[in-house]
């Protein structure tokens, strides 16, 4: 199989199945839930193909891992860690009803796709994760179906978290929080919020320390918590974005450091999930050299489009 794509524009990929050659377009790569998707599909018949109908459709499936402990009848036990699957939903679309396409033959037809209007967005990760295929399939009686499927990501609009459709830690939504530990307070200001994978953030960190403290380094991460919330579920935590805010030094008093970047592009939206979640956090690190690192920390939320 073979596609092209870029973040913003169309999609197109296609591959060979029973008999046809599929060729299959998207105007998205990000779908946009409770929003159409227009596409296109083209079936060349390498044999003459005889179908019931022409069905298109969106599937969504969770995985999520959690530890299984079996005990031996010599009284061993032993636990492993296991990955469970299910479909979450299914979107399917009649394109065409019954239909000849004889050998040699190209069949093309347009379509319109729904996207669910509350996802669940897409979410990259070995814990917990919600894949989205793109199924193209001629439904041919009394034979094997062709087919075509295709990994598509459905994102997580900014609109939705603002909307508190998704539970989010407490000041996740707002540009400015303060924070506290060992002493040493900062003023954390971060834009946008929600913050958007694959796009720029920028901010500034106010930092107020009571003496001069000898530090490696002050540095800054987006740190997204992804866990499966059943019994005995795994969890990970993915560094979505970090950097070096100031050098090793003797810093005391006030001290004012700008925040840039660009988070990872990959799906790591903040969700909630009918067997996991992940949240995100940004943490300041001061790292000291001969003692335990202090950590200044806040919610955050993490969006996988702004466009709604």
């Amino acid at each position: 199989m073979t596609e092209t794509q870029s973040r913003a524009a169309a999609a197109a990929w296609e591959g060979s199945s029973g008999g046809a050659t599929w060729h299959v377009e998207l105007d998205r790569s990000i779908l946009l839930p409770g929003r159409l998707v227009s596409g296109r599909v083209s079936i060349r018949a390498d044999r003459a193909i005889e179908a019931r109908g022409v069905l298109v459709g969106l599937v969504a499936e969770e995985h999520w891992r959690h530890r299984v402990t079996t005990h031996g009848a010599n009284g061993t036990t032993t636990t492993r860690v296991v990955t469970t699957r299910e479909d979450l939903l299914r979107e399917p679309v009649q394109v065409h009803g019954p239909l000849q396409i004889a050998q040699g033959e190209t069949w093309t037809a347009t379509f319109e796709q729904p996207v669910p209007g509350m996802g669940p967005a897409t979410l990259v990760a070995d814990d917990v994760g919600l894949d989205w295929a793109f199924e193209a399939k001629l439904d041919i009686a009394g034979g094997l179906d062709s087919s075509i499927e295709h990994e598509v990501v459905v994102a997580q609009p900014t609109a939705l978290l603002r909307a508190g459709v998704v539970h989010v830690g407490e000041f996740a939504l707002y540009e400015q929080t303060d924070s506290a530990s060992d002493g040493i307070t900062g003023t954390i200001k971060l834009e946008p919020m929600p913050l958007v994978c694959g796009e720029s953030l920028t901010g500034r960190l106010e930092l107020s320390m009571p003496g001069a403290v000898k530090l490696q380094e002050i540095r800054a991460e987006i740190r997204v918590k992804v866990e499966a919330t059943v019994n005995e579920g795994e969890s990970e935590t993915i560094t979505a974005w970090s950097a070096i805010l100031a050098p090793a030094g003797t810093y005391g008093g006030s001290l004012g450091l700008d925040i840039a970047g660009a988070i990872d592009p990959r799906p790591l939206p903040t969700i909630e999930l009918p067997h996991g979640r992940a949240q995100a956090t940004f943490h300041v690190i001061l790292a000291r050299a001969w003692a335990l690192d202090t950590h200044l920390a806040r919610d955050v939320t993490i969006a996988t489009t702004s466009e709604l």
